[in-house]
Parts: structure tokens; sequence; C-alpha cells
């Protein structure tokens, strides 16, 4: 399994080029042919449940780490580079796991895609088949400015299933925060004009990975980050601004993997209630304004 990060020079993705209300898109996925590299049925466009976990404080690194990696996951010890700490000691008790929990809510109202966080069963990074997605922080080494990396899920999960696939480790020799500022704005620098990783936006982004999506060369897209030599991501808006909210790319991306959000369908008495009151102010409407033709 290939290793993604976002300024990652790991992997050479397989791009997809689709169309989204009109508009060229260029998602990347780590399948193709329209199967493998997405979490429960390998068959593109297929729905799937989720399992995810912060990972064990204390968690070694298995023996399938990037070689470059040291130190044991950091996140939930409270120790000085416990990025849960330094985001919960300015924000409030609980914000980091919101923060977490928002970015996977952002892929979930996307596609077919249900997320259930569960306990974590203990074992080294890149060694535990179960839950599916286990996020920790460890230390990428001298030179490694990446913000985080996710894995892609196995490239058929229900008949292969792969122990690194879908862990998510944030660097925490990084800096993190929650951005003050909204969606499509600049991102906040720190104290000495270094770059600071919101943490909600850097979380959808590798959140993708475990997904299945590889980068993009949509510049204003969450995934968007280094193809190749002709497009290193240097343009991409993740990179200067916050980007919580998914493009239109995006969009096109995760539902070739996992089909559309599922409509969740309105009881029978309310929907029988919601009928019957449409058609009273339908008919209010045709008795205010008995000239006008309808309009849709």
């Amino acid at each position: 399994m290939s290793l993604i990060t976002r300024t990652n020079l790991y992997l050479v993705l397989i791009t997809v080029l689709g169309s989204a209300c009109g508009d060229a898109s260029a998602f990347s996925t780590f399948g193709s042919g329209g199967s493998g590299s997405k979490w429960d049925n390998p068959l593109w466009g297929t729905g799937a449940t989720i399992t995810w976990s912060f990972m064990n404080p204390g968690v070694a690194l298995g023996p399938k780490a990037p070689s470059s990696w040291s130190g044991t996951n950091s996140l939930g010890t409270g120790s000085a580079n416990d990025i849960r700490t330094i985001i919960d000691t300015v924000n409030g008790a609980g914000a980091f796991d919101a923060a977490v929990a928002r970015a996977f809510d952002t892929w979930a109202t996307a596609a077919d895609l249900v997320f259930v966080q569960t306990a974590d069963q203990g074992g080294a990074f890149g060694e535990d088949f179960t839950p599916d997605i286990r996020i920790g922080a460890f230390n990428f080494g001298p030179g490694d400015f990446a913000g985080g990396a996710g894995f892609g899920p196995p490239g058929d999960d229900l008949n292969f299933p792969d122990s690194l696939a879908g862990d998510l480790a944030l660097n925490d020799a990084n800096l993190f925060a929650i951005d003050p500022n909204s969606d499509g704005q600049l991102l906040t620098l720190g104290p000495n004009g270094e770059f600071v990783n919101d943490i909600e936006s850097l979380l959808v982004h590798e959140i993708g990975h475990t997904l299945g999506l590889g980068h993009s060369n949509v510049t204003a897209s969450v995934m968007c980050g280094f193809i190749d030599s002709s497009f290193n991501g240097s343009a991409c808006d993740n990179l200067q601004l916050v980007k919580r909210q998914l493009n239109a790319d995006d969009v096109a991306g995760i539902q070739t993997l996992y089909g559309g959000a599922a409509v969740v369908p309105l009881p029978a008495a309310a929907w029988l209630f919601g009928s019957g009151l449409l058609g009273l102010i339908g008919v209010a409407k045709r008795r205010e304004r008995p000239g006008n033709a309808r309009q849709v």
C-alpha cells in the first residue's frame, strides 16, 4: 500500500477524467477499472460502513511504517507534542475530537458512507486489521514537512484485507491549530510566519486518502496535491487557504467509489402530513393568485 502525504513524492496516481455539472474533473483513485481500493464491496459505486479508532497512546511503529518515522503514538499521551492536548488547551476540552468528527461527517454527507467509531485493538502502526481506519501521531523525521499521511483501502477488502490499509498518521513534529478563519479564507500563520496546519482541513484531506482517493490537479479541491513533475501541487489552494469543505471534484471522486449519499426516507405519516400541508399551501397560493401560471 502506498503512502500519501500533502507534499508527497511517494505515489504515481491513476487519474480518472470525468465531469460534474459540465466542468472537467480530475480526481484520482488508487483502484482502476471500476473496482478495488475501497472499503467493503470492491465494486465502485457501492456504499460502505467503515469503522475507525484513535490508536492507543504509546502504540509502536510496525515494520510496514516508513523507515524515516520514529517514536510511539503521542496522540492522547498528554505530552508536549500531543496534538490533542495542544488543540484542546487553546480551544477547550474535546475540540480535537470534534474536529475529527467533523472531518468524517464531511465525507459521510457526500457519499453512501457510514463511519462508526470503535475501540482500538492496540496493535502497532500498520499491524492491526481492525478497525478499518486508525488515527495516531508519530515523528516523520528531519526535513519531512508533511502534516499527515493516509494509507488507502485494501485492493479487495472482502477477500484480501491489508493491515496497513486505512492507517492515518499525523506528524507530531509539525504545527497544528484550529484556524479561526472560515473555509476559503487564508490560513493563519504562526508568530514567526511559519505554516500552521488547520487540523480539520488536514484531516479531511488525509481521510480522503484512507477512503481511496489520490491527489487531484483541481486547485480548489480538498484532494489537490502532488501528482508528478507536471503538477507538483504548489498551486493547490489547500497550501494557502482553510479547506474544510469538498469541491465538486472531491464529491465526484468519492461518489465514483461509494455512490451518492443515501437518502433517508420519511416515515409514512410524516410524508402524508407533508404532502397534505403542501397541497393546502398550493390551494392557498392558487386562491391568492388565480391568474398566475404555475412556476417550477
